[in-house]
């Protein structure tokens, strides 16, 4: 898997994973509760750059990684080494 998208709040962390055939909005509090807000099939996006033009009308375009950074999981210790990257 691999965070696309990744912004820090007070209370935790917001992204976006891509996995083998889907990318997945999620918050992940400071106290390690994980939420998956919701999943985007990739196969309804003509590619990676489609998801993102779609997608950035939400979420700020700026919260996007120039480069994805593979993570093992989707936990507080990835999650800040990903986003020091």
């Amino acid at each position: 898997m691999k965070i696309i998208s990744i912004k820090l709040y007070r209370t935790g962390y917001t992204g976006i994973v891509e996995e083998d055939d889907k990318y997945v909005l999620f918050n992940l509090s400071k106290n390690r509760k994980l939420k998956k807000i919701n999943t985007y099939n990739k196969k309804d996006f003509v590619d990676y750059n489609h998801f993102v033009g779609t997608i950035s009308k939400f979420i700020p375009h700026s919260s996007f990684l120039k480069e994805p950074v593979k993570i093992k999981s989707i936990t507080i210790e990835e999650l800040e080494r990903a986003f020091s990257s």
